[in-house]
């Protein structure tokens, strides 16, 4: 019997619509214990995850800010203070966007550290955007990662995030942990060597990873076995939500505007590799206690009204609708 623990841990506002599947999906490809932060959020994802916490599926805390703070910061800095997390075999953090995507073995996480040495004390795995596909609605039922089926580009990457990468990775051999990445406070000497860090290829990362870095180079990117789908815009009207919400990483909403769109729908190659098997069937089972049911059912009709009030606007209706934002209108 596997007794390993393997950790998601995140930070979240105003995910509720997408909260069942990516818990659902993660659980199902091996990670057994969720450290989640949550802020601000009104649309009801911090009740469904104290609910999530009742039931035993997850731990949730609340991440208040004050004046200046960085949400997504703020949260990493808590859960390494916690021996939960400090403890655990391996931690990933990944947003709420972001799905693992193991594409060897049965697709688990184990497959995933299988696939590389059995030294290796961090496995980077690199992102691929997945784009909008050209759709202009929300589908609440639906799933995000059967709605969206093409992405960016490997070898040759459309701008500079697409060799970004998170990290699976073992929280003991590290002082502490960032965004995409673990990394040693100031006073640690690091020497090359002193830790084995792969890509998800299994293939050793260049040295200068031990020091900083988040994204691969052409030397040492590895997409063969396993990428983070990151679906970062979905479809026009769910990107209406996400402006209101902001990035997790900064408390200024205005950062999600059309240049982010642009630059983020990406629709380049089909991929379909992502496994989903029995994915809608886990999302059932979590929805079959009515207290959760009856919360998911309120975020969604409070996403339905945000996006209805939004589309009031002529520009942003002509968005959804046409495709085209008329910057020139104002």
């Amino acid at each position: 019997m596997d007794t390993a623990r393997k950790m998601v841990v995140t930070t979240m506002k105003n995910e509720g619509p997408y909260l069942l599947e990516w818990i659902a999906f993660h659980r199902m490809i091996g990670f057994n214990e969720f450290t989640i932060f949550s802020n601000d959020c009104t649309d009801g994802t911090n009740l469904m995850l104290n609910r999530l916490d009742q039931m035993g599926v997850v731990r949730h805390f609340d991440n208040p800010l004050g004046p200046r703070m960085d949400p997504q910061r703020a949260a990493y800095s808590r859960a390494n203070k916690q021996e939960e997390v400090k403890s655990a075999d391996w931690v990933m953090i990944i947003d709420a966007d972001e799905f693992l995507n193991v594409k060897v073995g049965d697709g688990s996480v184990d497959a995933l550290i299988a696939n590389c040495p059995a030294e290796a004390d961090a496995i980077s795995v690199n992102w691929r955007f997945m784009g909008s596909g050209g759709a202009a609605h929300m589908e609440p039922d639906g799933l995000v990662t059967r709605r969206f089926l093409r992405g960016s580009s490997f070898k040759d990457p459309e701008n500079g995030l697409i060799w970004g990468f998170k990290t699976l990775f073992r929280p003991a051999r590290f002082d502490y942990f960032g965004v995409h990445r673990p990394k040693f406070r100031k006073e640690t000497e690091v020497i090359p060597g002193m830790r084995l860090w792969v890509n998800a290829d299994g293939k050793p990362m260049q040295d200068r990873i031990l020091e900083k870095g988040w994204r691969s180079s052409a030397d040492d990117i590895g997409y063969d076995s396993a990428q983070v789908n990151h679906y970062a815009v979905k479809s026009r009207e769910e990107f209406l939500l996400k402006r209101l919400r902001g990035t997790a990483n900064s408390k200024n909403k205005d950062r999600i505007d059309m240049g982010y769109w642009e630059k983020n729908d990406i629709n380049t190659h089909e991929d379909k590799s992502i496994r989903t098997e029995g994915l809608a069937e886990a999302v059932a089972e979590l929805l079959q206690d009515a207290d959760l049911a009856a919360l998911h059912r309120a975020c969604l009709e409070t996403c339905r009204r945000a996006i209805a009030y939004q589309m009031q606007d002529p520009k942003l209706a002509n968005f959804v609708n046409e495709g085209i934002w008329k910057e020139a209108a104002e």
